[in-house]
């Protein structure tokens, strides 16, 4: 998971170096879908591995799910200040873990709890949110945005405990957002870009396919609760990023924030043994939730 967050670390700094040559975002999110279809693509066929699966229920509820969320989050941050948008979607472990306990009845340790919420009030103080009254709405749909990426984690998880190989995985979800992405794009002049904006899409779409690869097999193989927490080493990341390349000035509470971040994760990492797999779960479905 650390290496997730590293890799959409560099990801979104692409992104931001993306948007600043004028690149439009139909056009990065359409081609970090297709080059991972063409590499996971690729890989397949090179260990002679069928494309098809017999879980493409669940894949679609996992694509339904990444798609959605990535919809909202994307909502949100453009109707909320940055770090607002931020903040609420990182409420995603919390959410994991009391769905964890509705759903498959796996109750969480208190210092599990503990450490998930200190990672939260790390992220909160580091990236300092403001929120008004009259963008509830706004706020709503950031928390949505969290949901479904706790929803998800555990779609993932449960591929994982089918055997589904990681790369079909993320293959399937590429494929989904490619196809979904497709009219947007099309609609964004195709043909207008720059050599450097192309340069700096690729780059998001190399980090974004081995991101995706390492987060799959985080939450198939790892600790759910922990793998979600360790996400929030990406806010690390990112500050880190902001200060190395565009010169950004973090005040002494953002610093505390960060110390806490990396505190949490390391008692969590002491802490949380993953539990003794059971059989696969039903499926996850998305009743009564609309991405």
């Amino acid at each position: 998971m650390i290496g997730a967050s590293l890799a959409f670390t560099g990801m979104v700094a692409s992104i931001k170096l993306a948007s600043g040559r004028g690149v439009p975002l139909a056009h990065i999110i359409f081609y970090r879908g297709a080059f991972s279809v063409l590499v996971m693509s690729a890989y397949l066929k090179y260990r002679n591995l069928p494309l098809g699966s017999p879980h493409w229920r669940m894949h679609l509820r996992r694509a339904i799910a990444g798609y959605g969320g990535l919809v909202s989050y994307v909502a949100a941050v453009s109707l909320l200040p940055l770090a607002t948008a931020v903040s609420l979607n990182y409420t995603s472990p919390l959410l994991l873990a009391a769905m964890l306990a509705y759903v498959h009845r796996e109750r969480p340790e208190r210092s599990q709890l503990i450490a998930l919420a200190g990672g939260l009030c790390g992220v909160v103080l580091l990236l300092r949110p403001t929120f008004d009254e009259s963008q509830w709405f706004a706020g709503l749909i950031a928390l949505s945005s969290a949901v479904l990426a706790a929803w998800t984690a555990l779609n993932i998880r449960a591929l994982g405990r089918l055997k589904e190989y990681p790369v079909k995985t993320v293959l399937y979800f590429s494929a989904f957002i490619t196809i979904a992405t497709l009219p947007w794009f099309l609609l964004s002049h195709p043909a207008a870009l720059s050599v450097q904006g192309s340069l700096a899409v690729l780059a998001a779409a190399v980090f974004a396919a081995f991101g995706q690869i390492m987060l799959t097999l985080a939450y198939q193989r790892g600790h759910t609760l922990l793998v979600s927490l360790l996400g929030y080493s990406q806010v690390v990341f990112t500050s880190i990023v902001g200060i190395v390349i565009w010169n950004d000035h973090l005040p002494a509470m953002s610093w505390i924030g960060m110390a806490l971040v990396i505190a949490s994760g390391g008692v969590a990492t002491m802490f949380m043994r993953p539990a003794t797999p059971g059989p696969a779960p039903a499926p996850i479905k998305l009743e009564g939730s609309r991405p």
